[in-house]
């Protein structure tokens, strides 16, 4: 997935947190759970600002 680390410990050294994005799970399916949730989030949110934007209109 990109990540250099293996682990979660990895991230973290004597002088505290590696600079780097957020950890997802590199070498795991946690990438895709994590797109999956987020894409399941954004169509409900489409989904409901759209029917929001029509009611306003009627």
């Amino acid at each position: 997935m990109g990540y250099f680390a293996e682990s979660f410990t990895e991230l973290y050294n004597a002088d505290g947190w590696m600079d780097m994005g957020m950890y997802i799970g590199a070498g795991s399916s946690g990438a895709g759970w994590w797109t999956v949730i987020a894409t399941v989030m954004l169509v409900g949110v489409l989904v409901k600002g759209n029917s929001d934007e029509q009611d306003h209109y009627k």
